[in-house]
């Protein structure tokens, strides 16, 4: 069983990251994309997340809420904005159908996470995707997130020890850090996209010593982390004090 879940949570992490790398591909191409999608029809669904489908391929992940079918965004845009989509969790979401005879799906043009009232814009009003390349600078491509940091200034701690395992996020989650303490102590504490440690060349294996800054967010009682530090001393900032990220 623990095999067949390993297995799992691999194949997750490597569709993820194959979507990251693929969104390089497509950079700059923006201006030849077509929405096809009705936006006469747009409706509003408000409900708990029963089901998340992690996409193959070059589909988009989709999401079931009430029953509807929706697609959503490529899982490395919505892990590099810090919004996460798990079965369970309450969601608004707006969607348009799209014009196309052979999509019975709805395609969502905002999210709103009703747990901490964060709400990240996925397409622009022409229905375009936010995840197309040549917007401009940021890495994001002019992705809009509303809803500051929920992060809990006082519990920002800093404690070292030696890597325990690292999880990688099954389907639309960010992958966690277990970190073995050096008075025993196991804590598991939320990294962010692995783009982001690869990008400054940032390993973090079993058994490899870390210093870990991190606080734990009101919304969910979840460790945030802020700062992680290697043994050689090399610091990568994951996170604001705020808990928003700094990788934007």
């Amino acid at each position: 069983m623990r095999t067949k879940l390993f297995a799992a949570a691999a194949l997750a992490a490597t569709l993820v990251w194959a979507q990251g790398f693929q969104r390089r591909q497509a950079a700059g191409s923006g201006a030849g994309v077509n929405a096809n999608l009705d936006l006469s029809r747009i409706q509003t669904i408000e409900g708990t997340v029963t089901a998340v489908s992690l996409a193959y391929g070059t589909e988009y992940p989709s999401i079931t809420i009430n029953q509807a079918l929706i697609k959503v965004a490529p899982a490395w845009f919505l892990l590099e904005n810090d919004f996460e989509i798990r079965t369970g969790d309450k969601l608004k979401v707006t969607a348009a159908p799209s014009l196309l005879p052979s999509d019975s799906y709805l395609h969502a043009l905002t999210l709103t996470n009703l747990a901490n009232n964060t709400l990240l814009v996925l397409r622009d009003q022409n229905g375009l995707p936010q995840w197309n390349g040549g917007r401009g600078p940021q890495r994001n491509s002019g992705a809009v997130r509303l809803g500051g940091g929920c992060l809990d200034p006082a519990t920002i701690t800093t404690v070292s020890g030696v890597v325990e395992k690292i999880m990688a996020g099954p389907g639309l989650e960010q992958p966690t850090l277990v970190l073995k303490t050096t008075d025993g102590k196991l804590i598991t504490v939320k990294i962010g996209p692995e783009w982001i440690l690869l990008a400054h060349d940032f390993e973090l294996k079993a058994g490899e010593k870390v210093t870990v800054k991190y606080g734990v967010a009101a919304s969910s009682g979840e460790n945030l982390a802020l700062e992680l530090t290697n043994a050689a001393g090399v610091t990568i900032v994951l996170r604001n004090d705020d808990g928003t990220p700094a990788w934007n």
